[in-house]
């Protein structure tokens, strides 16, 4: 692994992407659609695609590290891997329906650690980035998570792709008799963006994909955050359910997801 100063290249080229992409991303939003049913209660549409060649083009013109996406997953991830992590467009449905709760992420693994990571919410003009190590920024502008410590009055996002665990229902039950409020979104990236800039206190995944975190757990923990599984381990590129919280409500969380085995969906 490279020392961190060493990223100031992958997080310049990587936030010039992540506007391009966003920029497409914009003149495509709200007008006529290609949409294409990928899997059961999942759609994409033609922008996702175009996004993503537009990505592992940009990319590969400057660096020779493989790229995993969520509409390219052609190679097997190695421990040893220094790799792109992209979605090209987080909240395709949002995209779709004309809901503007979506961007792009794009996030470098290196050894299987989370070393930045880059989030665009394109319609709201947010840019978040962060390098191990260096801080987290929105818009250039510092930045830090909650310093809310009670979960009862915490505002927590949720996972909306209920169908993919049969105890995520079971455990949102849990979790809004003891917090304060909830919200469902829609898109991975934007809650860690209101994360990242104190505006929520955490986000609960059930079931989820590198796609969703390889950005945002970076911009978390540089934030001031935290990111772990439900029994509190540090998270890994093969990761399942996930707690991305301010780091001040995280053990309360645990206490609610901790030791549930039931067995997670295959994606």
């Amino acid at each position: 692994m490279k020392d961190n100063a060493d990223y100031s290249e992958e997080l310049d080229i990587a936030k010039s992407v992540a506007i391009e992409i966003g920029k497409v991303q914009l003149e495509k939003f709200r007008k006529n659609l290609k949409v294409i049913r990928k899997d059961v209660k999942e759609f994409v549409s033609d922008v996702d695609i175009h996004c993503q060649k537009l990505a592992s083009k940009l990319l590969s013109q400057k660096f020779d590290y493989p790229l995993l996406s969520e509409e390219n997953r052609g190679f097997d991830i190695e421990p040893s891997d220094t790799y792109w992590v992209i979605d090209p467009v987080d909240g395709t449905h949002n995209f779709i329906a004309g809901v503007p709760n979506f961007g792009v992420s794009i996030g470098l693994v290196s050894k299987n650690d989370f070393v930045m990571g880059v989030v665009f919410l394109p319609f709201f003009d947010e840019l978040f980035y962060a390098v191990k190590g260096q801080g987290a920024f929105l818009n250039g502008e510092k930045i830090e998570v909650s310093k809310n410590d009670d979960l009862e009055k915490s505002m927590v996002t949720y996972d909306n792709q209920f169908y993919l665990n049969k105890d995520a229902f079971s455990r949102y039950r849990k979790l809004i008799d003891q917090c304060f409020t909830t919200r469902i979104f829609g898109s991975a990236i934007y809650d860690f963006g209101l994360i990242t800039s104190g505006r929520i206190d955490a986000r609960i995944w059930n079931n989820t994909k590198i796609f969703d975190f390889a950005a945002g757990t970076v911009i978390v923990e540089e934030a001031g955050g935290k990111v772990t599984d439900f029994e509190g381990n540090r998270i890994t590129p093969k990761s399942k359910q996930i707690i991305a919280s301010n780091g001040h409500i995280h053990d309360s969380l645990i206490k609610i997801f901790k030791n549930n085995k039931a067995e997670v969906d295959k994606i």
